[in-house]
């Protein structure tokens, strides 16, 4: 706290020279006051602190040096539940509720998975509002989506109006983005379908307004995030990380607890004063794709990876020049073009898309877009069919769109990295069954891709943590070939290489939970450095000593 420039104590509000070391931003008169604050003040201590600004809005700023692995928010969620399109799930953890393995709330008829969950807290708001409607509901059928769910998420934040003022008013001061969203096909299926369900089933026509239900259903779609601990995934919004800024290259990264709560991870060194920022879409997206998917959200990304067409030199949404003879690469002068929202309707005729060009790098050759268009939607449409699951037909689509794409062009990256992982999967002896030449080939996709990701999105840990896994076990299953006729000590080598690697992918991975694939990976890394420990204890010990 500061009251005309001074600092002041949260506590007694005299002035304080000490401050908290975590988030710099609180302030003490003693170390007593700073132990008596840090109960409450331990749910709010970060790293960075709110900003506002007229163009960006709320963002978050560092406000000491964050290293890469630091925690840098961690929040419980101010409302969850499931997701618009969903089969029935229990309305109290959100499993998958299977027919004939379901326990009904006496008070509202909903479905759960036992009688604790019918008197979760979570189930409480759409509870209230059916015993008000005066008739129990009834689901029949499941295992496949349902309509009756496309409006509980939207009615568990209209019912904190009345019964929670303080998480109302946090839910009223995230973004909704109503007055973009007015118009679209989006919005009308949603009056349709959450709106008019809120007020003819459950009979609250006269308790919420169109304004309100319509300002709820954007603040759950623009802040909400999906939550993969369970299958399908559920929704969860949260306060202060719908203040963290988008980057395509972003500095963080999020994952989440087994509890539900979200963890904002540093994923580089941040200095003090920088923005905290995190990816909104997928980072393995060429600039176009994630673009046109953050358009859905009302926003025009113009990130220093969105500004530069090479992204930062890796080419990674450059196609192949077709003049002969000529080894460049062709790219537009630039992506950063507004993207009108498809639901509006705009008319064609003001999109001027054929004015956009591609050039080549090296002859100058001037392609239209809708040339490069078509080339790009057959490729996605070979990729669609190809059977992922095959390192035959991975193979064959690399050395086939080689001829049109550049190698670390995202069709081929996102090929590359099935095959990484798939080789040594497709045989009951794992990685011991594999030819040479294909672990040869698993060694060099693992390192191209880390690396590719270590410039794109260096904060994408959980991707670049699973390769580095695969990488380590290669490397290791490579020494034991070359053991066999070289000797122990190229088996030391590469054990110590691949422990090196390892080391590196259980940092990577530390926070993800165990219920995610990438959280599995990491229990197994650490059992692997341990049984790696005494491999190389014992390689040591056979080794002569040096003279």
């Amino acid at each position: 706290m500061k009251e005309k420039g001074k600092s002041i104590c949260a506590i007694c509000l005299a002035p304080a020279e000490q401050k908290c070391s975590g988030c710099q931003a609180v302030h003490y008169c003693s170390r007593e006051h700073q132990k008596e604050h840090w109960k409450q003040h331990k749910f709010q201590c970060t790293p960075a602190r709110v900003k506002d600004d007229v163009k960006l809005g709320r963002y978050m700023e560092a406000t000491r040096e964050i290293k890469a692995g630091d925690i840098v928010l961690k929040e419980k969620p101010l409302i969850t539940g499931p997701s618009q399109i969903t089969p029935p799930v229990c309305l109290g953890c959100y499993k998958l509720l299977e027919e004939g393995k379901t326990v009904v709330c006496e008070k509202c008829g909903w479905p759960c998975c036992s009688e604790a969950c019918t008197k979760s807290d979570e189930h409480k708001p759409e509870c209230h509002y059916t015993q008000k409607r005066g008739e129990k509901i009834s689901i029949a059928t499941f295992g496949e989506p349902h309509p009756n769910y496309q409006c509980i998420t939207v009615l568990r934040c209209l019912y904190q109006r009345d019964h929670d003022q303080n998480l109302w008013a946090k839910l009223q001061g995230l973004q909704s983005h109503c007055e973009d969203r007015k118009g679209t096909d989006k919005w009308n299926n949603d009056k349709k379908m959450i709106a008019e369900f809120i007020w003819k089933f459950f009979k609250l026509d006269g308790t919420f307004s169109e304004e309100e239900i319509m300002r709820c259903c954007g603040i759950v779609q623009i802040n909400g995030h999906e939550v993969p601990l369970l299958e399908p995934e559920y929704v969860a919004v949260f306060d202060r990380i719908s203040m963290v800024e988008h980057n395509c290259r972003a500095n963080c990264n999020k994952s989440f607890t087994s509890e539900g709560e979200i963890i904002l991870c540093a994923g580089v060194n941040i200095s003090v004063g920088s923005h905290i920022s995190m990816c909104y879409t997928d980072p393995l997206w060429g600039t176009e794709a994630r673009r046109h998917h953050l358009a859905d959200w009302f926003f025009e990304c113009c990130c220093e990876r969105c500004s530069d067409v090479t992204e930062f030199g890796t080419m990674y949404s450059a196609v192949k020049c077709r003049k002969k003879d000529c080894k460049g690469y062709l790219l537009p002068e630039t992506f950063i073009v507004p993207i009108l929202h498809k639901t509006k309707n705009p008319n064609p005729e003001t999109r001027n898309l054929d004015n956009k060009t591609w050039i080549c790098n090296s002859c100058k050759d001037i392609v239209t877009d809708a040339i490069i268009q078509q080339l790009l939607q057959d490729i996605g449409k070979e990729l669609s069919v190809m059977p992922k699951e095959d390192p035959d037909a991975c193979e064959k689509f690399i050395s086939h769109c080689s001829a049109y794409l550049h190698p670390y062009h995202y069709y081929m990256t996102d090929v590359s990295l099935a095959l990484a992982q798939m080789i040594g999967q497709d045989h009951n002896e794992g990685l011991a069954g594999v030819m040479d030449d294909r672990l040869l080939l698993k060694t060099q996709l693992c390192k191209k891709i880390a690396d590719l990701l270590e410039c794109l999105a260096p904060a994408e840990t959980r991707v670049r943590g699973s390769l580095l896994f695969e990488l380590h076990a290669a490397i290791a299953e490579t020494g034991r070939r070359k053991s066999l006729t070289e000797g122990p000590m190229v088996l030391l080598g590469h054990v110590t290489e691949s422990r090196k690697i390892l080391l590196e992918s259980a940092f990577l991975l530390r926070n993800e939970p165990p219920e995610l694939p990438e959280g599995k990976l990491a229990k197994q890394a650490k059992i692997n450095l341990v049984h790696m420990d005494e491999l190389i204890r014992n390689l040591s010990n056979t080794l002569p000593a040096p003279i």
